[in-house]
């Protein structure tokens, strides 16, 4: 049995789009936030350590989480990863 203390395995495309839409609706919906992460690894979408990664995320101050994704992203996740940091980055500037 793994320990939970162990690095979590990088995440996926498909788990860092759920990460990014998180990191998003935190700070508008705090509550609903919170909710949806429940529900997420209630459905398995991230492994126990994924978690503990995840929630640490949440408690970074903004300019620490893009260096963050990047580390807990893979390969293909860190398109990802980019195309949601500028994204996040044009909706600073336009609400700015």
């Amino acid at each position: 049995m793994k320990s939970s203390a162990a690095a979590p395995q990088p995440l996926t495309p498909s788990q860092i789009k759920h990460v990014l839409e998180l990191l998003e609706l935190r700070q508008l919906a705090p509550k609903e936030t919170a909710a949806k992460f429940n529900s997420l690894t209630e459905a398995g979408t991230f492994s126990e350590a994924q978690q503990e990664a995840i929630e640490i995320l949440f408690s970074l101050d903004e300019d620490e989480i893009p260096d963050a994704l990047f580390d807990f992203a893979d390969d293909e996740a860190r398109d990802v990863v980019r195309e949601g940091l500028v994204h996040e980055a044009r909706l600073s500037f336009v609400s700015a």
